[in-house]
C-alpha cells in the first residue's frame, strides 16, 4: 500500500490539481516526482524557478512583422510539454523565486495559460515544490491568490522506505501507474453532494480567507479550494480516511478540513448506487435533514452528470420516496432540474409541462371566438 502521502500526492496529479511539495533539502522530492513521470509514461518539464525571470515563464514579447503588434512567445517547455502525449511541469524551488516571477504563474496554475493564446492540455500535471521559509535563506511565504490555487503537501522523510529503496531498489521507479483513467460518476456525485450540503449548513466555510499574511500563504477555505477538494477526493479510496484528511487540509485548511470529515462520518454512510435501485434500502426515518438532502443531493447529482433517461426516472422516484425534511433548507445540489448544466438538459418525458398564465389563456379564448366570426365575415 502507498503511503499516505503518495496517496495524496498521486490523487492530487489525477485530477490535475496543482501539488506545492513542501518539505526539507534533500529528501528527494525532486526524485519522487522524476520517478512518478516515468512510471506513469508522461513527459516531464523541470523548470528551475529560482534562476528564472518572469519573461521565462510568461514568454517573452515578440512581434509580428505583418500585423505590426507583439504577444508573449510561447516558452519551449511549454511547447514540448503541448506536444507531449501526457506532461508533467515541475516548478521547482518555487518559493525561492522573486514574486514577480511566482505572480506570472498564475494563469499557469488556474487557466493553464501559456504565453499569449496557448495552454497546456488536461493531461498535464502540475506539480511544485519548495522548502519551508524558516529552513532556506531567500525562501519566502506564497501570497494568498497564488497559495489558494494548490494543494498544499508537506513532504516528509521516509526512512524506513530510503534505506529499503536503497538497499533493494525504490518500487515507483519500477512500477507502472495508470493516473488517467476517468474516476467513476457515482464518486464525483457523492463527493460533491457531500461537501456542498456540508457548506449549505455551515456557511462561513465557503470563503474564509485568513487576515495574517502568513496563514494566508497556507491552504484556506473559498469556492476554488472546495472545487479542488471535490475532483481530489473523488480520487482517493474511501477507506483511506488519513489521505482524506492530508488531502484536505492541504486544501482548505485544518479547521474547515476537520469540521468536514467530523460532519462526513454519519453524512456519508449510504450506498448511492443502491438508493437509485431501491429507494427503501434507506432508512429514511431514522436520518438527520441534512442526511437526507445529502443523499438527494448525490442521486441529483449523478442523474445530471449521466444524463440518460433510465438514471433520470430513478432519480425522480427516489426523490418522490424521500421525506422532505422538515424546516430544512432544500440545498441547490438537491434538485436535479436547477442543476442540469447547458447543454443538458431534463429528459423530455420528465420536464414538467408549462403552465400557461391567466392572461395568455385569455387571450388564446378570445382568438378562438374571433374565428368563427371572421369566417362568416368571408362568406
Amino acid at each position: 500500500m502507498t503511503s499516505t502521502q503518495e496517496a495524496v500526492f498521486r490523487a492530487a496529479v489525477a485530477a490535475n490539481v496543482p501539488v506545492f511539495m513542501k518539505g526539507l533539502s534533500g529528501i528527494g522530492k525532486s526524485s519522487i516526482v522524476r520517478d512518478y513521470a516515468s512510471a506513469s509514461r508522461r513527459h516531464l518539464e523541470s523548470v528551475i524557478m529560482a534562476h528564472k525571470e518572469k519573461s521565462d515563464v510568461a514568454g517573452i514579447p515578440s512581434l509580428h512583422e505583418e500585423t505590426h503588434t507583439t504577444e508573449f512567445a510561447v516558452p519551449g517547455w511549454a511547447t514540448r510539454l503541448i506536444e507531449a502525449t501526457k506532461g508533467l511541469l515541475l516548478l521547482s524551488e518555487f518559493n525561492l523565486a522573486d514574486e514577480d516571477v511566482q505572480k506570472a504563474c498564475m494563469n499557469i496554475l488556474q487557466e493553464r495559460q501559456v504565453g499569449e493564446n496557448a495552454y497546456l492540455p488536461q493531461t498535464v500535471a502540475i506539480v511544485l515544490d519548495g522548502n519551508p521559509p524558516e529552513y532556506s535563506a531567500g525562501a519566502s511565504d506564497l501570497t494568498g491568490p497564488i497559495a489558494n490555487r494548490m494543494l498544499h503537501l508537506n513532504w516528509e522523510l521516509d526512512r524506513d522506505a530510503w534505506l529499503n529503496g536503497m538497499a533493494e531498489g525504490f518500487p515507483m521507479s519500477t512500477e507502472r501507474i495508470v493516473d488517467d483513467a476517468d474516476v467513476r460518476p457515482e464518486r464525483i456525485a457523492r463527493e460533491r453532494s457531500l461537501v456542498l450540503s456540508f457548506l449549505d449548513n455551515h456557511r462561513p466555510f465557503i470563503h474564509d480567507q485568513p487576515m495574517d499574511p502568513a496563514r494566508a500563504g497556507g491552504p484556506w477555505p473559498s469556492p476554488r479550494s472546495w472545487d479542488n477538494a471535490i475532483r481530489v477526493l473523488a480520487r482517493i479510496d474511501e477507506s483511506r480516511t488519513d489521505a482524506q484528511n492530508v488531502a484536505l487540509t492541504g486544501l482548505v485548511g485544518e479547521t474547515a478540513a476537520q469540521s468536514f470529515l467530523r460532519w462526513r462520518i454519519e453524512a456519508a454512510d449510504f450506498d448511492l448506487q443502491a438508493v437509485l435501485a431501491d429507494p427503501a434500502a434507506e432508512d429514511w426515518t431514522d436520518h438527520h435533514p441534512s442526511k437526507t438532502l445529502t443523499v438527494l443531493g448525490a442521486v441529483a447529482s449523478f442523474a445530471v452528470d449521466r444524463g440518460d433517461l433510465d438514471t433520470w426516472k430513478a432519480a425522480r422516484v427516489c426523490s418522490s420516496t424521500a421525506p422532505r425534511p422538515p424546516g430544512a433548507r432544500t440545498c441547490a445540489c438537491a434538485r436535479p432540474a436547477c442543476c442540469c448544466p447547458a447543454p443538458r438538459r431534463v429528459p423530455r418525458s420528465l420536464a414538467a409541462p408549462r403552465r400557461r398564465s391567466a392572461r395568455c389563456s385569455a387571450a388564446s379564448a378570445r382568438g378562438a371566438e374571433a374565428v368563427p366570426s371572421q369566417a362568416a365575415s368571408a362568406h
